[in-house]
């Protein structure tokens, strides 16, 4: 996501619901590319507006494709599963400075991506971190959509 969507996005957002940080709440998500805000229709359904620009989505369609945000009892943001909360990788402001990491064991993803890269085997690497294959995996994914 581009700083400029990010701006236009911000710019947007506080001028519909003010405040200096309007993204600190669970009205918006986001698919990576773009940042959505949650609208609730007076007939009781949720609809999805891509801020920056203000243009309606297709909910049942893009719903699929956001990733998990969650937050705390009073709405506030807490933590980002960037592949979803049934994977490990998590980014969290409170756990090693808001870096990505492995959520059980706190290994910085790129740490354990960049040794499954040089090692002989996913193996070696469990063996020297103490970590599980799976959460290997999900650190390995997380690094390489960062990079495409």
């Amino acid at each position: 996501m581009s700083w400029a969507t990010l701006r236009r996005a911000n710019e947007r957002a506080q001028e519909m619901f003010g405040g200096s940080h309007p993204f600190c709440t669970n009205r918006f998500v986001t698919d990576g590319r773009e940042i959505f805000v949650e609208l609730h229709e007076q007939t009781g359904e949720t609809s999805l507006l891509e801020i920056a620009r203000s243009q309606q989505v297709f909910t049942d369609i893009v719903r699929p494709f956001l990733w998990d945000l969650e937050f705390d009892e009073n709405e506030g943001l807490v933590r980002w599963w960037p592949l979803g909360k049934d994977r490990f990788v998590v980014i969290d402001p409170r756990r090693n400075f808001g870096s990505p990491i492995v959520v059980q064991h706190g290994v910085p993803t790129e740490v354990l991506a960049k040794a499954a890269k040089v090692s002989r085997s996913i193996s070696e690497v469990v063996h020297w971190f103490a970590v599980p294959e799976e959460e290997i995996h999900d650190a390995v994914e997380y690094e390489q959509q960062l990079a495409a």
